[in-house]
C-alpha cells in the first residue's frame, strides 16, 4: 500500500509542472494573435490625380425682343418667347488635378487646382409655330461647353484611413451661346452668337480613402455656378426687329479619382 502511495505521489508530481507548462505556452500563444494595429497614414505633402465624372448642366436662357414689329404683334412676340426652352444637358468629363495638404491633429488643410475637358454638347433647341395672320416663325437656340478649371481651398477630418473633407472656391469655364429668331415667313431674321470665357464660383465636398501610404481614391460632389453669357441681337432690318438673349450656366459635377501623394 505504502509502495502504491508513494509512486502515485511521484506520478502527481512530474504531472504538474508539465500542466503549468501548458498553460504559460498558451499565454504566450494568445498574446502573439493579437498584433498592434498599422499606423494611420499621414496626409501631409504634394499630390497629384487624375479623374472622370459626369456632369448635368441646368441652362436658364432669356429672350427680350424689341422694335416696331414687336410691339405691333405683341402676340407673336410673347407665343415666340414661350417658344424657347431652357437648354438642360448632360455629359462626361475627364481630367487632372494637383494639390496640398498639412494634417494638424487629425485636422487637414490643403489647397486644390483641377481641370477638365466636358462633353456637354447635346445641348439645342427648335421650333416653329405660325401666327393668326397666318406668318411663320421659327426659334432656334444651342449651348456648348468645353472645359471646366476649379481652384479652391479644402477643410478634412482625418478618420485614420477615411477622409471626409468639404471645399469651395472659384471656377473657369467657356459659355458657347447662339440663339436665332426668323419672324413673317423668314422674311426678318435676328440674333447672333458668343463664346466666353466665364469666371464663376464652386462649393462641394467629397470622401477620400488611403489605400496605401500614397495611393487613395475619393469620390467628390460639386455645384458650379459660372455665371451668364449674352449679347444684343444682330438684324437685318434693325428698324423694325431687335432684341437681346441671355444663358444662364449652372453644373451639377459627381466625379471620381485616384490619387498619388508624395
Amino acid at each position: 500500500m505504502k509502495k502504491i502511495l508513494l509512486t502515485a505521489s511521484v506520478l502527481i508530481g512530474c504531472a504538474l509542472p508539465m500542466v503549468a507548462g501548458t498553460e504559460q505556452y498558451a499565454g504566450k500563444e494568445m498574446k502573439q494573435v493579437a498584433p498592434a494595429p498599422p499606423p494611420c497614414p499621414s496626409w501631409t505633402g504634394f499630390y497629384v490625380g487624375a479623374f472622370g465624372g459626369y456632369k448635368f448642366g441646368a441652362t436658364d436662357i432669356d429672350l427680350d425682343l424689341t422694335g416696331t414689329g414687336w410691339e405691333l404683334f405683341p402676340d407673336a412676340a410673347d407665343e415666340t418667347k414661350s417658344r424657347i426652352e431652357n437648354l438642360d444637358t448632360s455629359g462626361a468629363e475627364l481630367g487632372g488635378l494637383l494639390g496640398y495638404n498639412y494634417q494638424w491633429n487629425n485636422w487637414v488643410l490643403g489647397l486644390e487646382a483641377a481641370g477638365g475637358y466636358l462633353w456637354l454638347r447635346d445641348s439645342k433647341n427648335t421650333d416653329s409655330f405660325f401666327d393668326n395672320n397666318g406668318n411663320e416663325y421659327q426659334t432656334s437656340a444651342s449651348l456648348k461647353t468645353h472645359y471646366l478649371v476649379t481652384i479652391g481651398p479644402r477643410i478634412g477630418y482625418s478618420l485614420c484611413k477615411w477622409l471626409p473633407y468639404v471645399t469651395g472656391g472659384v471656377a473657369f469655364g467657356d459659355i458657347d451661346f447662339e440663339q436665332h429668331v426668323n419672324a413673317y415667313d423668314f422674311t426678318s431674321h435676328q440674333g447672333g452668337t458668343t463664346d466666353d470665357t466665364n469666371v464663376g464660383w464652386m462649393v462641394g465636398g467629397g470622401m477620400e480613402y488611403a489605400l496605401t501610404d500614397h495611393w487613395r481614391v475619393r469620390l467628390q460632389y460639386q455645384f458650379v455656378d459660372l455665371g451668364d453669357a449674352d449679347f444684343d441681337h444682330k438684324t437685318d432690318a434693325p428698324s423694325f426687329v431687335g432684341g437681346h438673349s441671355e444663358a444662364e450656366l449652372r453644373e451639377h459635377n459627381v466625379s471620381f479619382a485616384i490619387m498619388y501623394g508624395f
